[in-house]
């Protein structure tokens, strides 16, 4: 087999289902940043766009489907599939037979939403959190780094469904809204049965916890300007109903940082996306001295690999291999950074991950763990590390992706259905949320004093 290694530039889109996990990208507990390049007016877009705004943009830039447009565009993402997919065999899925199946069902569907989500259960049968569809308003938001929220995010704790993290600005903080809370209920319909109704709706993932982050941000999902009434019960078990607004917000990538006690810097990173690298480059070097750093990936969905490969390689002297990507023809392409950095960073490093860091993430955090360059801290990862070359936008403004390279690390491991598990597993609790303690991040300054950190130097 032919190997190309790569260096940069490559453009290849790393974007795993963590994208799907939270309303807006809140981290699971809330740090207190001293200082972040976002406020220095260096990323682009407004925090929020008015609902009329949102709606005037949807409107200008796509058209409903007919029954005619609709087979087409079932065809073309079948086809599309069927000739550009990464492994010839599906994963082990009779592709020709998933056509048969859905190709009858087209005639049950209503509105052009209700299209989409038959094809995302089409596409769910490969469980591979990359190939998806996005609507017309998923891939206008996608382009454009928004989100659509309701200022907080809801994951399992203690097998309930809780509060993670509640953006401070938000409706939802005003109307009481804190982490720790239990959600009872959504529109007046039980958490459980909501969930079991959203189920039908969503498609398979890479992992269980990929399909479960992609049902949990279902539960709140809605156009903007759309209400949402949530029964919630505090941790005295007192009950509380809140009514909160689904918003359009910013989501463009964003690095922020701050010292941590003991002298350690810590960087938050929320996306793989150029030209990232450079402010992520600033932030490091307020901690050209510090003994350690923690670099924190939790949520972050992935982005671009080179983003990843030059972020890399700002921790290595020479060239550092980083993994192969493969065609579907068995071609392995070589990834590596691209050293002679001579500035490189040789203190010790933690990197923080949890079930919504995917795809270029994982990459990162793989490599790292690998290596011997860092220790990793939190919770397994996304397991969803596939390459994409391209968005195929579609009639009426849909757009479908297609996971074209598979991926395996320099040591040989998949993380596509697997994920990364960290060194320090640290679980989430009630506690913790309801207290505000960052258990992970407060095992990750640990971990930079012990022996096994201090042997991550590289």
């Amino acid at each position: 087999m032919i190997s190309k290694r790569f260096l940069l530039p490559l453009v290849v889109v790393l974007a795993g289902a963590a994208a799907f996990a939270a309303s807006g990208r809140n981290s699971s507990v809330p740090t207190t940043v001293t200082a972040s390049i976002a406020q220095s007016g260096q990323v682009a877009g407004d925090s929020h766009e008015s609902t009329a705004d949102a709606n005037d943009r949807l409107n200008d830039r796509t058209t409903a489907l007919s029954k005619k447009d609709r087979v087409a565009v079932f065809e073309e993402v079948w086809k599309r599939i069927s000739e550009r997919y990464y492994d010839p065999s599906f994963n082990g899925v009779d592709w020709n037979s998933v056509r048969d199946r859905y190709r009858p069902r087209l005639d049950q569907v209503g509105e052009d939403n209700e299209f989409y989500a038959l094809l995302n259960r089409m596409v769910g049968e490969l469980h591979d959190a990359h190939t998806r569809l996005h609507t017309p308003r998923e891939r206008i938001d996608r382009e454009r780094f928004l989100a659509v929220t309701p200022g907080l995010s809801i994951w399992e704790v203690e097998n309930k469904p809780v509060v993670i993290s509640v953006d401070p600005s938000s409706e939802a903080a005003r109307a009481g809204i804190v982490p720790g809370m239990i959600v009872t209920s959504v529109n007046g319909i039980p958490v459980a049965n909501r969930l079991e109704q959203v189920k039908l709706a969503i498609g398979g993932s890479s992992t269980e916890r990929a399909e479960r982050l992609r049902l949990y941000r279902r539960l709140l999902d809605g156009d903007p300007g759309a209400k949402i009434t949530l029964g919630l019960t505090d941790n005295t078990g007192k009950p509380l109903t809140a009514a909160v607004s689904l918003k359009s917000v910013s989501d463009a990538p964003d690095v922020s940082w701050r010292q941590l006690p003991f002298g350690y810097g810590y960087i938050r990173l929320t996306l793989w996306k150029s030209p990232i690298h450079d402010r992520f480059r600033a932030a490091l070097d307020q901690f050209k001295t510090a003994p350690g750093v923690v670099i924190d990936l939790r949520d972050n969905p992935g982005g671009e690999v080179s983003e990843v490969l030059k972020i890399a390689g700002f921790f290595f002297s020479n060239h550092e291999p980083f993994g192969n990507f493969i065609t579907r023809a068995g071609k392995h392409l070589e990834l590596a950074t691209a050293g002679g950095q001579n500035a490189a960073y040789t203190g010790r490093v933690a990197i923080l991950i949890n079930e919504s860091s995917g795809s270029g993430s994982e990459m990162f955090a793989e490599v790292m763990q690998e290596s011997g360059r860092a220790v990793v801290v939190g919770r397994q990862s996304c397991g969803c590390l596939l390459g994409i070359s391209e968005f195929k936008k579609l009639k009426g403004g849909g757009e479908l992706a297609v996971s074209e390279l598979g991926y395996v690390s320099p040591h040989g491991h998949r993380v596509e259905g697997i994920g990364v598990i960290p060194d320090d597993t640290v679980g989430i609790t009630l506690s913790d949320l309801q207290s505000k303690r960052d258990s992970i991040l407060l095992e990750a300054e640990t971990a930079l004093r012990s022996s096994k950190a201090a042997a991550a130097v590289h």
